[in-house]
């Protein structure tokens, strides 16, 4: 009698949640769509090969699910998850490695009390993959802002960032400053979770516990100027088995606009390898103008150096130039880019060009 009385308290109180979300909480479904057309070529001098020369569609689309509320114990709540199918995911209906994290997108629980954020999830937390000298904005894949089909050496997401990795991790606002945050992903190595029913035994090891823990302490914010935008990152990812470092990462920029005129600078620094010994940094500075409430334009211009100690491989600095044009249809946007790259991936005599055409719409 007692264990039937258990179990009817335990159905009850279940109950007692499902109704209590229901009542008193809200869904809301957004969603965006990128459609864009690019192209890339490079153009080798010497004895170099011509190599990263394409021309195709892409797209990105993606539903947002959010339900909001507020807990019994007074505090507030935020949960939901996003579905992203871009143009690569599925491949003649099988799953690829990039469709499983179809699922794994913005997926979070967030507990509110004041100007205290803590979140569960992946992807959620602040991202320190920004790209301030771009000021135009809805044109930044990396061939357009970080080199020709991704040969340029900057990218912080490849050293030590948790951001898409499943974690836990606060973030405080701090009133009319910005924001701070940190971020912990015990297992960096894997963006999509295990399954909950399938947690033991030898599937959920090879799932898990394959790649290194990862840490990020991030700030972004005005500082309380008007018109600025600030933001620096540090993260750190472990080596597998949980040694030392294997990648360090630091992103930090500022952007300041002045009536119809915007200035950025930024600087990204990575450091990988067994030794740490594979260093990657780049500066860039942009600027953009609005030519009226529709029209945009930008140029942007960033340079990369490599040094990597244990090797007698001599890496040129790598410099690219974009031009940058925006054109808000109101529902849709669209954007045009084309950039000059020199030295593609710090190697001499290869020139890069790029171009992209690209139409965004959120509903």
């Amino acid at each position: 009698m007692k264990k039937k009385l258990l179990t009817s308290t335990a159905i009850a109180g279940l109950l007692a949640v499902t109704n209590y979300g229901v009542g008193n909480a809200q869904t809301t479904v957004t969603g965006n769509l990128s459609v864009g057309y690019k192209a890339v070529s490079t153009d080798a001098k010497g004895s170099q090969t011509k190599t990263n020369s394409m021309r195709s569609f892409g797209k990105e689309s993606q539903i947002n699910l959010t339900n909001r509320g507020k807990l019994n114990n007074g505090m507030n709540y935020v949960a939901g998850f996003s579905i992203e199918h871009d143009g690569g995911e599925l491949t003649l209906g099988t799953q690829t490695t990039n469709g499983n994290n179809m699922f794994n997108e913005n997926v979070y629980i967030d507990f509110i009390s004041g100007n205290t954020t803590l979140t569960v999830g992946a992807d959620h937390i602040q991202n320190p993959n920004f790209e301030y000298i771009n000021i135009v904005g809805i044109t930044a894949p990396p061939e357009v802002v970080s080199g020709v089909a991704a040969a340029n050496l900057i990218y912080i997401d490849s050293a030590g960032t948790p951001a898409g990795a499943f974690g836990f991790g606060v973030i405080q606002a701090l009133q009319g400053i910005g924001n701070l945050s940190f971020y912990y992903a015990p297992d960096g190595a894997s963006a999509a979770a295990g399954n909950n029913s399938s947690v033991v035994g030898g599937t959920m090891q090879s799932l898990l516990d394959t790649g290194q823990s990862k840490y990020e302490v991030g700030f972004r914010g005005s500082l309380g100027v008007k018109g600025l935008d600030a933001g620096i990152f540090y993260n750190s990812a472990k080596s597998a088995g949980g040694g030392g470092s294997a990648a360090t990462g630091i992103a930090t920029g500022v952007k300041y606009t002045v009536g119809a005129i915007t200035g950025a600078v930024q600087f990204k620094e990575t450091e990988s390898g067994a030794q740490m010994n594979d260093t990657r940094d780049t500066k860039g500075i942009g600027l953009g103008y609005a030519v009226s409430k529709d029209v945009s334009v930008g140029l942007s211009h960033a340079k990369t150096d490599r040094k990597v100690s244990t090797t007698s491989t001599v890496y040129l600095t790598e410099k690219l130039t974009t031009l940058h044009i925006g054109y808000s249809l109101g529902p849709v946007a669209l954007g045009v880019s084309a950039g000059k790259v020199e030295n593609v991936g710090g190697t001499a005599n290869q020139e890069g060009k790029t171009a992209m055409f690209m139409l965004n719409t959120n509903f």
